[in-house]
């Protein structure tokens, strides 16, 4: 696979930018730059939180939260 579609399945899983980062041997701003560029052009959504930036002001009901939200552990 791409580094992209590597980095977008580890996202899906929850992972964050981090723990993607380490599984992969890249740098973690790598990881955020390919998550902004996944986010700009519609292929994932993410929550400011999953990139290390301020916490979500609010999560949705469950079955209405996108995958980004899956590592967060305010959804729990």
């Amino acid at each position: 696979m791409s580094l992209l579609a590597d980095v977008v399945a580890a996202a899906g899983r929850g992972a964050g930018p981090a723990t993607v980062a380490r599984e992969l041997g890249v740098d973690v701003g790598l990881v955020e730059t390919v998550l902004d560029h996944a986010a700009r052009v519609g292929l994932v959504q993410t929550s400011s939180s999953a990139l290390g930036r301020a916490a979500c002001p609010t999560c949705p009901p469950r079955e209405r939260r996108p995958v980004a939200c899956a590592g967060c552990p305010l959804t729990r």
